[in-house]
């Protein structure tokens, strides 16, 4: 190949690079297997290798380049990047309106809503189409430079196209975030290598910017979304739709939940249903931003010291679930897995319409870091729309005398169930009980293992596992099945001063559930089980492909599924293009990219034998984790004791042909519940639907295809399905995909603590 034919060549693999990036991390429709991509990628590598003077900083292999820095470089920005006024209600907002239509003399106006996104605010600039400056807000006038970083996020194209009609310069503003999912991938990560995870997207993302090695930042899974122009030369226009139709024409990603009006009653309302639907945006929002469309509208209103008049944040106060209260106390809890969780005793306050009395604080780390103390005014939200926990003290309503909270001194250096000595776990920010005897531990095990979403032993709750460990008639889950009628009925749930039997009524109902669990799913035995890292979701999605705790315990599955995750890894370290662990010498070059070659093949032979399997849900922590139990001395014995007891579930019940047609309208669908439903509880309504190849989530979102409405359904749920056009079944629409018929019996009650 000479010089000429490599220059066409290297135009034709750039062009099909970048759009492939563009489809796969801006459209989320990749065309091409990440084989074809590599093949496309190695074969521009080798060409610019052979050929260097054809390098240019916008190709696709530059993404990540150059010596780690040594410190960011200050940079002006050309146009100040101000933060925006913000207002809490519709008063603080027609005060705005107010004040805009005096400025603009009258003159009506148009509004553009769009979600405001809760990431790391920058700007880009673009010099003819070249990306050749990144630069974070920093104080409003000066930021830092972190092009190298801003490089190796994917869906920032480094070339905005092949058009001559680029401007002169045009700055495109934005933020850099990281999604839920991928912050729990990278603080896995982080605690195996020993260091210490985030707490939140937003740390994830800025910590990453700020690291000074670009190859660190490539790993770190950054995306970005773009919303406003800035500094232009060359360039202009005559409102802000027309930017943003700009922006995502050049190939960047926009807020897509965009919308204009005319009036601040519309404006708020466009925000709600932003609100609504921010379950299924990629990204976390902290509330919704109002802009004048209008340039010279924006033109005249002109700026404050601190902010744009022309735009507005709006941030109402019941998007958050939060409220204030008092802390009493600190208690400390001990989980299942011997974990010391400290956990706000607060004066109780309403949040949402609930009562709340306690809260989570995480861990010492967490405590420490806030400077929470008892006798704090506090801040509590409802963290992941079900646990309440402490998110901020209220400095300025600290009493006098108080102090900080040592979780050490508190425990006097011992499990608070058992006493036996705890020690700080390297792995995680936690202390750890170290006695497995440890009666807390035992009783968690047991509660789970009843729990409704485990084996729903109705009637056996906290106060009742408690009384089983205590009295050392149950230690481990499993010894309910030993438990006689008798035996049960006479079980002390109070003190010897002050006695309560549990009856013979109560105990007939807990043997009658144990005896019904022998028959439940493999599905709902596995979560039983408490293995860490093992969901509902997951032990469902586990199930659906084997038949057996023997078939999981020595699954050719899973195996792939954790020698596919070990050869990734070990394919990034053998590389002989690896940053991180780069190759000494030619020879070892060479040698390596054998291996590599080798391993890659591997790699796709592994994943096609596992694509059949359906298991994409299932990771490679969820693999090791499983059959990391079922080898270990606890796991065996387990086994063992099911086997003995005469416990083997099955993957789930067939499916009659009368069944079968029924579950062919339902077979991928994606179902949610709400409300009580007469002819079986919820969680047996969820197994039915599982049976049959549906997916129950706990949320409507676009992808939702049904939500079942019992009665006194939840109000959200059903505003969320409208919005999303999710097609609303009540249940007897629901009997009838299952193919069954309306059982006269009363609904399952919710399990609940006898006393």
């Amino acid at each position: 190949m000479n010089k000429s034919e490599a220059s066409k060549r290297i135009l034709t693999l750039r062009r099909d690079l970048n759009r492939h990036n563009h489809l796969y991390y801006v459209e989320a429709r990749p065309d091409i297997s990440d084989q074809a991509y590599d093949a496309i990628y190695d074969e521009l590598k080798r060409i610019e290798a052979e050929f260097p003077d054809l390098v240019t900083l916008d190709s696709p292999t530059r993404r990540v380049g150059g010596a780690p820095l040594k410190e960011f470089r200050s940079v002006h920005h050309i146009k100040p990047m101000l933060s925006l006024e913000k207002a809490e209600d519709m008063r603080e907002l027609q005060l705005y309106e107010t004040r805009v239509r005096k400025a603009l003399e009258g003159a009506n106006v148009e509004y553009v809503v769009e979600p405001k996104i809760d990431g790391v605010s920058i700007g880009l600039h673009y010099e003819k189409g070249l990306f050749v400056l990144g630069v974070t807000r920093g104080d409003g006038a000066t930021g830092d430079d972190i092009t190298a970083n801003l490089r190796t996020i994917r869906d920032i194209p480094l070339n905005l196209g092949a058009s001559t009609e680029h401007p002169r310069l045009v700055e495109i503003r934005g933020e850099v975030y990281m999604t839920e999912q991928d912050l729990l991938i990278l603080n896995r990560e982080l605690i195996t290598a020993g260091q210490k995870p985030f707490e939140n997207t937003r740390n994830a993302t800025a910590g990453s910017l700020k690291q000074l090695d670009p190859a660190i930042v490539a790993k770190r899974r950054l995306h970005g979304v773009f919303y406003a122009i800035g500094a232009t030369e060359g360039i202009s226009f005559q409102n802000h739709i027309e930017e943003l139709e700009y922006i995502e024409a050049s190939g960047l990603p926009t807020p897509q939940a965009y919308k204009t009006c005319s009036t601040m009653d519309e404006a708020v309302k466009l925000a709600e249903e932003i609100k609504r639907q921010s379950d299924i945006l990629p990204y976390e929002i902290d509330g919704a931003v109002f802009k004048i469309n209008d340039a010279k509208q924006r033109d005249v209103l002109g700026f404050t010291a601190k902010a744009p008049v022309s735009a507005i944040a709006y941030k109402p106060k019941h998007w958050f679930k939060r409220t204030q209260t008092v802390l009493n106390g600190i208690t400390v809890q001990v989980g299942r897995t011997g974990v010391l969780t400290p956990v706000a005793e607060l004066e109780p306050v309403k949040l949402e319409g609930t009562t709340i009395s306690r809260a989570t604080l995480h861990n010492e780390d967490e405590i420490v870091k806030k400077d929470i103390r008892i006798g704090d005014t506090v801040t509590i939200e409802r963290a992941g729309k079900v646990i309440p926990a402490v998110v901020e003290v209220i400095h300025e309503k600290r009493p006098k005398g108080t102090e900080r909270f040592d979780l050490m001194k508190y425990v006097k250096g011992k499990c608070p169930a058992c006493g036996a000595p705890v020690r700080r776990d390297p792995e995680f920010v936690a202390w750890r009980c170290e006695n497995l005897q440890c009666p807390a531990q035992h009783t968690r095990r047991i509660e789970h293992f009843a729990s409704r979403g485990a084996l729903n032993i109705e009637g056996l709750g906290e106060v009742v596992a408690d009384a089983l460990v205590a009295q050392d008639i149950c230690h481990e889950p499993l010894d309910l099945f030993n438990l006689t009628a008798s035996r049960l009925s006479s079980l002390n749930l109070g003190t010897a001063q002050e006695s309560r039997i549990l009856g013979e009524k109560n105990a007939a109902k807990i043997i009658e559930a144990l005896e019904k669990s022998r028959t439940l799913p493999l599905s709902r035995w596995l979560y039983a089980l408490g293995i860490p890292d093992i969901g509902e979701t997951t032990a469902h999605e586990i199930a659906l492909v084997h038949k057996s705790f023997d078939e999981i315990a020595h699954s050719p599955i899973l195996k792939a599924r954790k020698l596919l995750a070990e050869k990734g890894e070990e394919s990034k370290r053998i590389s002989p293009r690896s940053r991180d662990n780069p190759p000494g010498n030619e020879a070892e070059k060479q040698h390596r990219q054998k291996l590599y070659v080798q391993l890659k093949a591997e790699i796709v032979e592994l994943e096609s034998a596992l694509k059949p399997m359906n298991l994409d849900k299932v990771g490679p922590v969820a693999a090791t984790s499983i059959l990391d139990y079922f080898t270990s001395a606890h796991g065996s014995a387990v086994l063992e004791l099911l086997k003995k007891l005469g416990i083997s579930p099955g993957s789930g019940p067939a499916i009659t042909d009368g069944q079968a047609r029924w579950s062919d309208q339902i077979r991928g669908k994606i179902f949610v519940l709400t409300g009580t439903l007469k002819s079986m509880s919820r969680g047996e309504a969820t197994e039915l639907l599982r049976e049959r190849g549906s997916t129950v989530t706990n949320s409507v979102s676009s992808q939702t295809d049904f939500l079942v409405v019992g009665e006194n359904p939840g109000n959200e749920k059903t505003l969320e399905a409208k919005v999303h056009q999710t097609k609303i079944i009540e249940e007897t629409d629901l009997l009838k995909l299952l193919g069954t018929e309306m059982s006269s019996k009363k609904p399952a009650s919710r399990q609940q603590e006898l006393f």
